[in-house]
Order: C-alpha cells, then structure tokens, then sequence
C-alpha cells in the first residue's frame, strides 16, 4: 500500500512524504502532486523517500521527474534518503541526494 503525504516545512516549499511500496499507479499520483506544487507557486520542492519500502524498477521515473521540475522552482529540488532503501531508490533513479538538506532546511 502506497501513501503520499504533503506538508510545507518551511515558508513556500513543499515537501512531498513516500511511504510504503511505490508502484506505477503510485508514481503518477507522486507526479501529479509535484506538478500541483509548482502550479501552487511555491519556491522548493522536497521529496522524502525514507519512508518508502519497495518500489517497482520501472515506478522509479517519478523521482526522476520531480527532480526535473527543477527547473520550474526557483529554489530548486531536494531529494531526502536517510535509510538504505531510500538512497538505493535514488541511486536506482539515477538521481543526487543532498548531504546536507536537512541543515538547509531545518524544518524538514
């Protein structure tokens, strides 16, 4: 079962929380939420994979494609993976996770 949760951890980002097992249904529900961010007009982008468990080889393209909305937010986006299964999605997605997002976003 797949659950996505959004908060605003700070002032005009977004963060989007992945829990359970990420399937293609799930990656279009991650993709839709994150497009609804950007039309919301926010700055930043979180997106949060510790709370994942599995995933679907091929769902792994959502994490891809919130990173490329990148472009579309002035502050840019992060991707969160603290446990194993988090960084071994993000590697999977080909995607960079920041060191250091949680001393630039105290509030994540």
């Amino acid at each position: 079962m797949f659950t996505l949760g959004i908060d605003a951890p700070a002032a005009d980002s977004a963060r989007l929380l992945l829990s359970g097992h990420l399937d293609d249904e799930a990656a279009r529900q991650v993709l839709h939420a994150a497009a609804d961010v950007v039309r919301c007009g926010c700055s930043r982008l979180v997106v949060d994979l510790d709370g994942l468990r599995s995933w679907d080889d091929d769902a792994a393209y959502a994490v891809v494609g919130c990173v490329g909305l990148s472009r579309w937010l002035p502050d840019g986006v992060g991707v969160v993976a603290v446990t194993a299964s988090g960084r071994e999605l993000a590697r999977q997605a080909g995607v960079v996770v920041e060191p250091d997002i949680m001393a630039a976003c105290p509030a994540c």
